[in-house]
């Protein structure tokens, strides 16, 4: 005769700092033995008013505290900004400004995907790829740090261009890179991606659906992996991104359920592979040519008026809303952030799963609390 086992409901309290966490939160657990009941989650220890700092500073100065918003890939709340600042201001971006501003976005995508990957494979416990990942992405850094003198916060858009022309020998530097992480991509695939043990952590776990990817606002390669084939860079084109050929990767469920924490991790990787392309094609037609339009001082003043830009960051739909009222400072400064609707999505996805598999979702969610927190 067989006995059932009986569990008692729990709450547990996880947080607001622990190393499954992706930064200062709070997740409040009720617990059938091994299985979550229900999740509460708890943000703002990480509060900073980011925001409402923009409106303390001139201009000029703003395009530095972008940078904070997000400190793993800082080259898209740049980018954002400077975007809709442009669109008041009348001002457009040069050539060799437009290119230089793409070559820097897709490589901070590919710095934030290797990150990401890092993040999984931390969470699963495969060291071996964390150091091989992490010894690439250092590749990556020594770029940024060669063409601004910074390896995360560059600092280095301007209104109307960039604050410098690029440095000699990089151009080159990018092909090389690129060529090497094109070789490498197929090193991560044999180590990890299809490894027995990987797919057992991730395949059919955290499973968002088509239908709930639209209902909670999900955007990037969280929302592509659940079939949703939304990109800025095509839907909304901006610095160039029409004149380029690439493909939106999508989830396709072949490991174990669509949307699901396997698809995340092979959407990441596959858009890995776009950038290397996009990357080669835009270092080897860099156009000759002035890098910024005009030169910005502290006296710059925006004209009055408002306005949205979007981007494509490495975590989905950036979105900046700028209001200027004519004068020196910001009258406000806004953000939408993809992890806001990740957040908002988190504890539907992990109710009915095992404890064991709460650090995996996690990670493959990407979350990034600085952000959710501004």
């Amino acid at each position: 005769m067989l006995e059932t086992l009986r569990t008692d409901l729990t709450s547990w309290e996880i947080g607001p700092y622990h190393g499954a966490l992706p930064g200062p939160m709070r997740m409040k657990l009720r617990i059938d033995g091994e299985i979550i009941i229900s999740t509460d989650l708890e943000t703002g220890f990480l509060h900073r008013g980011l925001e409402k700092a923009f409106e303390l500073h001139p201009w000029p100065a703003t395009v530095a505290y972008a940078d904070h918003l997000d400190p793993e890939a800082a080259f898209f709340g740049e980018l954002a900004l400077c975007l809709a600042v442009e669109e008041i201001s009348g001002l457009d971006c040069p050539p060799r400004a437009q290119a230089i501003r793409v070559l820097l976005s897709e490589l901070s995508r590919i710095s934030a995907h290797l990150g990401y990957i890092v993040k999984v494979g931390r969470a699963v416990g495969a060291e071996t790829l964390i150091h091989y990942v992490l010894r690439d992405r250092e590749k990556i850094l020594d770029l940024f740090e060669l063409l601004s003198g910074a390896r995360y916060s560059l600092n280095f858009l301007r209104f109307g261009g960039v604050a410098a022309d690029v440095t000699e020998g990089f151009i080159e530097r990018v092909l090389e890179v690129a060529e090497l992480l094109r070789a490498r991509l197929k090193e991560y695939n044999d180590l990890f991606t299809f490894n027995h043990s990987f797919l057992l952590r991730t395949a059919g776990v955290g499973v968002i659906t088509r239908e709930l990817a639209l209902q909670s606002g999900l955007t990037g390669p969280n929302a592509r992996a659940a079939g949703l084939a939304f990109d800025a860079r095509k839907a909304h084109p901006y610095i160039g991104f029409d004149k380029l050929d690439f493909e939106v990767p999508v989830g396709r469920g072949e490991a174990g359920r669509l949307g699901d924490a396997h698809d995340r991790f092979l959407v990441r990787l596959r858009e890995l592979s776009q950038s290397l392309e996009i990357l080669k094609d835009v270092a080897e037609t860099v156009p000759e040519g002035e890098f910024s339009r005009m030169r910005i001082d502290r006296d710059f003043e925006v004209p009055n008026g408002e306005s949205y830009a979007r981007v494509e960051s490495s975590r989905g739909l950036l979105g900046c809303h700028v209001v200027s009222d004519g004068g020196r400072f910001p009258a406000r400064v806004q953000f939408r952030v993809p992890t806001s609707a990740n957040l908002t999505l988190l504890p539907e996805i992990v109710r009915g799963l095992a404890i064991e598999d709460l650090p995996v979702v996690i990670a493959s969610l990407d979350l990034c609390l600085a952000e959710a927190d501004r």
